[in-house]
């Protein structure tokens, strides 16, 4: 999976823990009127967001921190800058990207409706410097008691990562299961596809945990790691972006 690296892209988000409605505030007394985003979730660190454009709606000049995002859908948009120029920016779905902080108005020139997640970072850490690393194969039995680190489970695959984000791609096609694996720092599940799953944490019983698509979800794990596997019960691919929001 490819990563884009954007100056420019509208925020599209949506969440479980926190329901909140905000407005992007408009910098420009004439721009169309604002975009509707959720608050899905919002703390020190981050502020999570379910950003949409209706079919060739507009949304005011407004500004972005440095922010992360997974599109939910094909995103068609035409990017205009302070200084009146403007550029045509395509992605389809399930694509991740990163962003620099920018100041852009945003407009969906596609018949769809555009819904993206994206999370903006509160703390500066400097521009994003993305890392290489060879995560390689854990010596670590991958039983409740000797569990793999989460970026060594074979089915969790790191993509893309700097000093703001760890992200993985989670695949778990039917019929197939996790090795117990275990989770050290926050991270956000984005669920790309329905999937009928089940849970087990370490000395626990398995319990269902379905997956509804365009579903996000921050689980705490840098103040209290937790270890667990996943199993696919159904007849669908399980697909999930993982992102660990590096302290």
């Amino acid at each position: 999976m490819a990563v884009a690296v954007v100056a420019s892209l509208v925020a599209v988000a949506g969440f479980a823990v926190i329901r909140d409605a905000f407005v992007v505030r408009a910098q420009n007394s004439d721009a169309d009127k604002p975009t509707p985003n959720k608050i899905e979730f919002e703390n020190d660190q981050i502020k999570i967001i379910r950003g949409f454009l209706a079919p060739h709606q507009k949304t005011p000049l407004h500004s972005h921190p440095y922010r992360f995002g997974v599109t939910l859908t094909n995103n068609d948009l035409m990017i205009s800058s302070p200084d009146g120029k403007s550029a045509a920016s395509k992605k389809g779905a399930q694509e991740i990207f990163w962003s620099e902080p920018v100041t852009h108005q945003v407009e969906n020139v596609s018949n769809d409706r555009m819904e993206n997640i994206e999370i903006e970072f509160k703390k500066d850490k400097g521009p994003g410097a993305e890392v290489k690393k060879d995560w390689g194969k854990s010596s670590a039995k991958g039983t409740a008691e000797d569990p793999v680190p989460v970026e060594q489970e074979p089915l969790h695959r790191v993509i893309f990562e700097n000093q703001y984000v760890r992200v993985l791609d989670v695949v778990v096609k039917p019929g197939e299961t996790t090795l117990f694996h275990k989770h050290s720092i926050d991270n956000l599940a984005i669920i790309l596809a329905d999937a009928t799953m089940k849970r087990q944490f370490a000395g626990e019983d398995w319990g269902s945990s379905p997956a509804k698509a365009g579903s996000v979800g921050l689980t705490p794990g840098t103040s209290k790691p937790y270890v667990h596997r996943i199993s696919n019960v159904g007849s669908t691919v399980f697909h999930v972006i993982d992102v660990e929001v590096l302290p």
